[in-house]
């Protein structure tokens, strides 16, 4: 079914939310922002907008990522106040991808082009599965984390609400990475990791 759908984000990543919208066959209504972006569909100005236009769109959809915690706390908290408001989310997953059988998949999901979702995931509220990410059978992937291009997790790894799973990371079988956590790019999670830790890369240092 199409729905009228309006981005929240205009940056280089609602560039590829609006393709993969469009390659669904939904409407693109415009999209907000504190200031207009490059995404070439109508800006629509901010959030006071959704208010005033509720009968001018079916669903919004978060269109921008986080590179550290302090986005992504924002990232989190925007979902939580549009959430408080009513606001329906569409989940968004590209025809290039492949989700396996028994995949749960949360409001407001985003699964890119090229990524790969196994057997039983389940897969929170606002997640982000970037391009060409692997997610192994039976994950877990909290509400508002994002998995970035090229990440790698391995069947059963849990990963908490707001974390942040960096470009060409791996998480071996069966770890944890707790609530509001980063794993830097192209860091290797050996052993399980608690609320709010920060794995980099090279020998997996825990701050």
């Amino acid at each position: 079914m199409t729905k009228r759908l309006v981005l929240v984000g205009g940056g280089g990543f609602a560039k590829e939310v609006a393709e993969v919208a469009r390659l669904t066959g939904h409407d693109l209504v415009g999209y907000l922002a504190p200031v207009p972006g490059i995404v070439a569909i109508p800006y629509l100005g901010y959030l006071e907008w959704l208010a005033a236009n509720r009968n001018s769109f079916d669903a919004a959809i978060i269109a921008f990522g986080a590179v550290d915690r302090q986005s992504l706390a924002q990232r989190v908290a925007l979902t939580q106040q549009l959430e408080a408001n009513g606001i329906a989310f569409a989940t968004l997953v590209s025809p290039h991808a492949v989700v396996s059988a028994g995949v749960e998949l949360g409001a407001g999901a985003f699964v890119a082009h090229g990524a790969v979702i196994s057997v039983d995931a389940r897969i929170g509220r606002h997640v982000i599965i970037n391009s060409a990410a692997i997610i192994g059978h039976d994950a877990e992937i909290g509400a508002g984390a994002i998995i970035a291009p090229g990440a790698f997790l391995s069947g059963n790894v849990t990963v908490g609400e707001g974390s942040l799973i960096g470009p060409g990371a791996q998480v071996l079988e069966a770890r944890a990475i707790g609530r509001g956590s980063i794993v830097s790019v192209g860091s290797v999670v050996l052993r399980s990791v608690g609320d709010g830790a920060t794995v980099l890369p090279a020998r997996a240092k825990i701050l």
